[in-house]
């Protein structure tokens, strides 16, 4: 049986996934946290890297050395940069940068889908009323903001790790998909800035968020609608996957 890794960043991405899921089992990849279990068509091996590229990356590099996977599948949440995404839509992206200074660096290829497979996603969200789009992934160190104009990459979505990820992939020689669903956008965004509340190793600093709540107390009434929406598209990302994992063969191996 073939195959599948899974990667998550966040516990709340991967166990909106196991909630679909029957026979898993936990399992530790050195410092990483990881699940295995099995459908139809595969043998999955899950590991939740954490947040940051650089967790990421080496999560895909024990994950590759210790369960050998044909193919890769990162998944979980991610922001709009435009207005034509809304929440809970999903973004199959093509593309991975890595923003540096505000501004989209070097892209690196990632593989895509089976039509067969997209439209098993198309038709799961179709019930939720959200859509399936192809586009772009940006890895941010936290940053919201794109100083340069992205007329040219199609739907482009901000998240913190598939940049390592991809690096890892390739390395190796397995086909990466990344599958990510909008938490935010520019109608909804995050109410606070990420990257001023975490330190240079992508960790989250308490300390920070409590100043930026005491100085806007209004981000707690933000942060429930952060949250609700949040939970919308982990949900979506789950389904998401296991539709993906309900075809043979569904990731185009370039």
């Amino acid at each position: 049986m073939e195959t599948i890794g899974l990667i998550a960043a966040m516990t709340q991405e991967s166990n909106a996934l196991l909630r679909l899921i029957k026979g898993w089992k936990r399992i530790s990849f050195g410092q990483f946290r990881g699940v295995r279990f099995q459908t139809k068509n595969f043998d999955c091996v899950l590991i939740i890297t954490g947040w940051g590229r650089k967790r990421a990356g080496d999560a895909t590099r024990v994950l590759l050395a210790e369960a050998s996977p044909q193919g890769l599948i990162s998944f979980g949440i991610a922001g709009a940069v435009n207005s034509d995404l809304q929440i809970g839509d999903i973004v199959v992206s093509s593309k991975s940068y890595l923003l540096e200074n505000g501004i989209p660096g070097r892209s690196q290829s990632l593989s895509s889908l089976t039509e067969t497979a997209l439209n098993a996603i198309g038709n799961v969200l179709h019930a939720k009323k959200a859509n399936l789009f192809k586009g772009t992934a940006i890895t941010t160190h936290g940053a919201q903001v794109m100083l340069q104009q992205t007329e040219d990459l199609p739907y482009p979505v901000l998240e913190m790790e598939t940049a390592g990820i991809v690096q890892a992939a390739a390395d190796s020689g397995v086909p990466l998909v990344s599958i990510r669903s909008i938490s935010d956008n520019p109608q909804a965004p995050i109410p606070i800035d990420l990257e001023a509340a975490m330190d240079e190793n992508d960790n989250l600093r308490i300390d920070r968020l409590i100043m930026m709540t005491l100085r806007n107390p209004k981000i707690i009434f933000q942060s429930g609608q952060m949250m609700k929406n949040t939970r919308i598209a982990t949900e979506h990302a789950a389904l998401a996957v296991t539709a993906v994992l309900g075809e043979h063969s569904p990731i185009v191996n370039k």
